[in-house]
């Protein structure tokens, strides 16, 4: 279960950051473990931790969540 996590997480990163669905997001990792010769649990949980040193989303990105997680339970 915890590995599912992991990668969900790890999922849900590349799907917002690429605009992509979970299964081409899943694809990504599954490459890229391939690529690697990384196993896909291991190569989520260093992808999630390397976030830390991004500091978080521009500003204009962060005001753009802001308003949506604001708003959204007006959305029909």
């Amino acid at each position: 279960m915890a590995a599912r996590e992991v990668i969900d997480v790890a999922k849900g990163v590349l799907m917002v950051v690429y605009g992509i669905n979970t299964e081409q997001a899943f694809q990504v990792l599954r490459w890229r473990s391939q690529e690697t010769n990384t196993k896909l649990r291991t190569l989520a949980e260093k992808l999630i931790a390397g976030l830390a040193s991004f500091g978080g989303a521009d500003t204009h990105t962060r005001t753009r969540l802001d308003h949506l997680l604001l708003t959204a339970h007006e959305t029909p």
